[in-house]
């Protein structure tokens, strides 16, 4: 009879950013300190990290002071409805704000684009005088023996489109200062919008996560990707750069019935914190529906460790 314990992970995240990874041991909640203690735990870390090394040929994660967190947490149904319903307020809450940022970001750009053809007018009308100037004072070099009078006119006249062009210029300065300050406010703004993004969708995913059954929870594993989108103008064109970064966080584990099962559930987690994905695979680590020929024996399948060398 095959043990069915199901595992999660956090579906926003790209596998192609799989890295090794440092982990520690984080919190054990007060309610399994009669089932495991932490020399136990750090046992179960070495004695996973050697069989992923003596299959693999490869380190694939070490224990570090400073690595990513291992948490062995308790939580009854009261407690986690009430975290869902805080996690459902503020998930609305940045709904919210990023609907009133989808309605913002045409008038925005609306005003760029204008803000930006006026500018390139101004410019057009700064050349065209400056080209204008020089072209006269061209023509009077080419005059020899200039009268006095007409050295004077020149001079003056010189003088006042000089004028004229200083005011044009200030006029495009002025231009270009607003210009600046329009493409930084869209872009913090849109700074924002990608946060808020970001965040919505690690609150979705930990809210769909939480409205499973805990029991059938055994472990996750949290990471998020990261989206950036810089939008600028560039020769009158408007730019934007998308950048992709993943930021992997923690590891839970909700509950176990003993040891062995708990190393099978770590290691899994574990794979998953590096960046291995799941496999449809009988008696796989890493098929989502974990068999109980894992708790009997962790070891890494034929279709594990290709897995792994696909994806590490």
């Amino acid at each position: 009879m095959i043990y069915k314990t199901i595992f999660l992970l956090l579906t926003f995240i790209t596998f192609s950013f799989a890295s090794f990874q440092e982990v520690k041991i984080g919190k054990i909640d007060n309610f399994y300190k009669d089932k495991i203690s932490v020399e136990q735990l750090r046992t179960i870390i070495d004695e996973i990290e050697n069989t992923f090394e003596s299959q693999l040929n490869m380190n694939i994660f070490d224990y570090s002071q400073n690595g990513k967190p291992i948490d062995i947490l308790f939580e009854t149904t009261s407690k986690l409805e009430e975290k869902i319903q805080k996690k459902m307020e503020r998930l609305n809450s940045k709904l919210e704000k990023i609907e009133e940022l989808k309605i913002l970001f045409p008038k925005m750009k609306d005003e760029m684009n204008n803000s930006q053809n006026s500018y390139n007018e101004q410019i057009s009308i700064l050349n065209k005088k400056v080209e204008e100037l020089n072209e006269y004072v061209r023509n009077i070099n080419k005059k020899a023996n200039l009268s006095k009078d007409e050295y004077s006119k020149a001079q003056n006249y010189i003088n006042i489109e000089k004028s004229k062009i200083d005011i044009e210029s200030k006029k495009q300065k002025n231009l270009h200062r607003d210009l600046i300050k329009q493409f930084n406010s869209y872009n913090q703004k849109n700074f924002s919008f990608n946060n808020l993004v970001n965040d919505s969708n690690r609150i979705s995913n930990e809210i769909e996560s939480m409205n499973r059954n805990v029991k059938k929870i055994k472990g996750k594993t949290f990471g998020e990707e990261n989206i950036t989108i810089k939008t600028y103008y560039k020769d009158g064109k408007l730019i934007k750069e998308k950048t992709n970064s993943i930021s992997m966080n923690k590891i839970e584990i909700y509950g176990f019935d003993n040891l062995k099962q708990l190393k099978v559930v770590l290691a899994h987690e574990i794979a998953h914190l590096v960046g291995i994905p799941h496999i449809e695979a009988k008696n796989a680590l890493m098929n989502p529906i974990l068999p109980k020929t894992q708790e009997e024996k962790l070891v890494l399948t034929a279709e594990d460790i290709l897995n792994f060398k696909e994806n590490f």
